[in-house]
């Protein structure tokens, strides 16, 4: 099994900057708002049930929630994160906490919901069966991944620059493949394993908003932990090659209005059902 330990530490190092919690927030607002709406369709959010939220992060799953009527508790790993959170949403109650060892009893959830965070987890399998734990038997499970590598968007953008223009000297701590979970080989083995049923996944043509062309690298470098970590590693002039190269992407490929360019960010949710 891979040591994950460095992973681990970068992560929790990373997401501990109020600077990178703030960046994630407003960086990636409009498609983790657009996949916040589908995940609470995803597990019937409403007044009769009672949702965590994992991976919290700064609380547009909960607030979606919230909205409909849930019962809602946040969890995160980062203090700033959380705070964002409840100052976004007030109504929910947020905890600091992880998604590998959670507090809570067995069955104490009628939904779960994880926008974005399962690529945090340093051991998704075993995450995944955390939740399964939490879960009420029936109770829904709904959570996003990021396309990565190879995808037509802003992820696979960065990673065509990266593989090009990046010090192929510079490497970063061992951990889970962050996307991996969009494939469907993958990803369904892995949930029923976790104690899971009916997995399906579900592609969502999500996407980001910048004010200009060059801003995509600072989404990236100012609001992305793993991104981040491994950009600002980089001499200034790779620096620069990369936020020309993804500027040129935004100019060419990007939808333009006058509130900024949009560009697609596609990601793909997963549900399942506990079986208890």
């Amino acid at each position: 099994m891979t040591d994950t330990a460095d992973f681990e530490i970068m992560e929790r190092q990373g997401w501990a900057d109020p600077s990178i919690a703030r960046g994630y927030a407003d960086g990636f607002e409009m498609a983790t708002r657009l996949v916040a709406r589908k995940l609470a369709d995803e597990v019937a959010a409403g007044p009769n049930c009672k949702a965590l939220d994992l991976c919290t992060g700064h609380g547009v799953v909960a607030a979606e929630l919230v909205a409909r009527g849930s019962d809602v508790t946040g969890l995160d790993f980062s203090e700033p994160m959380i705070e964002l959170a409840q100052s976004a949403v007030p109504t929910a109650r947020f905890v600091q906490g992880d998604a590998m060892a959670m507090e809570f009893p067995d069955h104490t959830f009628d939904a779960v919901t994880i926008g974005f965070g399962v690529p945090h987890f340093p051991d998704p399998e075993h995450g995944l069966r955390e939740v399964n734990r939490v879960l009420k038997p029936g109770g829904r499970v709904a959570f996003s991944i990021w396309r990565g590598k190879g995808s037509d968007g802003a992820f696979g953008w960065l990673f065509d620059a990266v593989e090009r223009l990046a010090d192929p000297s510079i490497s970063m701590p061992a951990g889970p493949d962050a996307h991996m979970l969009v494939d469907s080989g993958i990803a369904k083995p892995m949930v029923e394993g976790a104690g899971f049923r009916n997995v399906r996944l579900i592609d969502v043509a999500s996407e980001l908003c910048v004010s200009d062309p060059k801003r995509l690298f600072d989404v990236f470098d100012g609001g992305a932990v793993r991104a981040a970590s491994l950009l600002k590693r980089q001499s200034k002039e790779r620096r620069d090659a990369i936020r020309a190269d993804l500027a040129t992407r935004v100019q060419a490929e990007a939808n333009k209005d006058i509130r900024g360019y949009f560009v697609p960010a596609p990601s793909v949710f997963i549900t399942a059902w506990s079986q208890g």
